[in-house]
């Protein structure tokens, strides 16, 4: 995925270059929306895989910086989805309800 950050490292990607921000820059954002709607109790949700999986990561670690946001559960989505997944995850959702975004 183009937005890892492992590909910022220049000593093993000496010629590459970014057309999207980082995933860390995304999830800032995220946080400052989160935070801009007075939200303190959230969820994730991505899709399985490098892009999807990092920028939760990132978004968790960037919800620990700032401070003051819990994340009641992250929940992935398959690569593959089967019939139904996806009333199983939004019923997972719906497990923590007072969850805000």
């Amino acid at each position: 995925a183009s937005t890892a950050p492992e590909l910022s490292d220049p000593g093993r990607y000496e010629f590459f270059s970014r057309v999207v921000p980082p995933d860390s820059y995304q999830a800032q954002a995220m946080v400052a929306v989160v935070r801009a709607l007075g939200w303190s109790y959230v969820s994730t949700l991505a899709s399985e895989g490098n892009y999807g999986e990092s920028g939760v990561e990132a978004f968790v670690q960037s919800s620990r910086e700032a401070g003051g946001l819990c994340i009641a559960q992250s929940i992935k989505i398959p690569r593959e989805p089967k019939p139904g997944e996806f009333a199983k995850v939004i019923g997972r959702l719906m497990e923590t309800s007072t969850a805000r975004g």
